[in-house]
This record gives C-alpha cells, structure tokens and sequence, in this order.
C-alpha cells in the first residue's frame, strides 16, 4: 500500500538551532530524513515539507508546478522555523533543493549558512536524467499497484512533459550562478565523484564565483543522492562538523 511522504518537524528541548531542508526534483522528504534525523540527535531542529507537486503518488502533480511555487515553498519553510522561535537558522537542499538553498541564501541575508548537496550549478541534462524522472515515477506507480500496461501507458505522455520543466530548473540554475556574488555566508558544497547526474566541475566552477571560499567534499565512487546512498554516513558527519562550526 502507498504511503505518502509526509512533511516532518524534528526537534527536542535542546535545540536552539534550525536546518530547513529541501529535497531535490522529484523526489520527497524521505530523501532528507536520514540526514534530518542524524542532525536532530546532536540538538538540532530540522525541518522538511514536500515542494508542490512532489510526494502526492502521482508524479503528473510535479508536472503541474514551477520554480516559482518550489522558491515560495522554501520562503514559506524558513518561515516555519523563524515563527517557532529558532533566530539561528542554515538551509541544506538536495540536487535541485541544493539550487534553492543557494537561492535563499542570496535573498535572505539572515539565513546564517547552507548546504547544497548534488547541485547542478552546471546543468548536465542528459537521456539519463528524463530516464531518473520515468524511474521515480514508476516506483510511485508500482507501490500503488497499477498495472505494467498502465505505467507503460504513462511512460511516453511522462517523458514528453518533463523538457519544459527541465529548462526552468536550467534557467534557475543560470539565475542562482549569476547571484553568487551576494552570498557572503559560509557554504558546504558536497558532490559524489561517480554522479552521472552533474557537471562534474558542478561544484568548483561555482565555488569560484562566491566571494568567500567555500568548504568543498568530495565522495570517492558515490552517486547523485548522497543523502541516501553508500557515502551518507561521510556526508551526515562532514553536514554535522561543518554546521557546528558556522551555526
């Protein structure tokens, strides 16, 4: 039976800091949750809600939103924390939710830092990354228990749908290069070496353009999602470590 991915608020009477993550293209909350709960055991308030569209169980619903609605999402999520008090406050995106954390960063100069993990600072729109999109959606699919004639009915109307929405993100990415200049707070950039992906220059092309030097890590054989696949653990440790030395 489908479960939907649902938004969550972690926290306990220690915290006094927030992380507000975003989660990247197509994908959920589920992808930060690991992460999440890693950050919440060493006192930190974390929280993460689905962008519009996403974790519904019907990915033609992602297909439905833009740019727009995902920036006002992460407004909106930074907003939930302030209103529950937490003054000291850092943003973490995945993949897309990596471009939008670096967005907020620019726009909201009370945001203390961020983490982008698996940016595509360089977008690297291959076969493979409408291939991701169709594959995501057919897991969505198959745990509903719709038939293989249906998903395979869904695939090409799918496929023909998800350019347009590709040149938005490509047009953001675009954007948040050109604002680079104004993030003056401290940045982690994370990237898998063997992600297929991005740019693999993703991450250092864009550290040339920020006026402060960020701090880069790079995951030996590890791929696009870092926050679930074989490096998370390096990556919860080095998100931990950077975020109590800049929060």
């Amino acid at each position: 039976m489908y479960q939907a991915p649902k938004p969550f608020f972690f926290a306990n009477e220690q915290a006094t800091k927030a992380v507000v993550m975003f989660h990247g293209y197509a994908g959920s909350t589920n992808d930060m949750r690991m992460l999440a709960r890693s950050l919440q055991r060493q006192n930190y308030a974390v929280y993460c809600a689905n962008f519009a569209g996403h974790g519904t169980g019907e990915p033609r619903d992602i297909l439905t939103k833009n740019i727009d609605d995902w920036l006002q999402d992460a407004r909106d999520a930074v907003s939930y924390v302030r209103d529950r008090g937490y003054k000291e406050v850092a943003v973490c995106g995945l993949s897309l939710g990596g471009l939008i954390a670096t967005w907020m960063l620019a726009e909201c100069k009370d945001i203390k830092t961020g983490i982008a993990i698996s940016a595509p600072y360089i977008m690297h729109v291959t076969e493979h990354f409408y291939d991701q999109f169709i594959y995501y959606a057919n897991l969505a699919y198959r745990a509903q228990g719709l038939a293989e004639t249906t998903i395979m009915a869904n695939d090409q109307a799918l496929r023909l749908a998800v350019p347009k929405q590709i040149e938005e993100i490509t047009h953001l990415s675009e954007m948040v290069n050109k604002r680079a200049g104004e993030i003056y707070q401290p940045m982690l950039l994370a990237q898998g070496e063997a992600d297929n992906m991005l740019n693999l220059g993703s991450a250092a092309t864009f550290a040339s353009y920020l006026p402060m030097e960020p701090t880069i890590q790079y995951y030996p054989d590890a791929g696009h999602v870092l926050t679930v696949n074989e490096a998370h653990h390096a990556l919860e440790a080095d998100v931990l470590h950077f975020l109590n030395d800049n929060l």
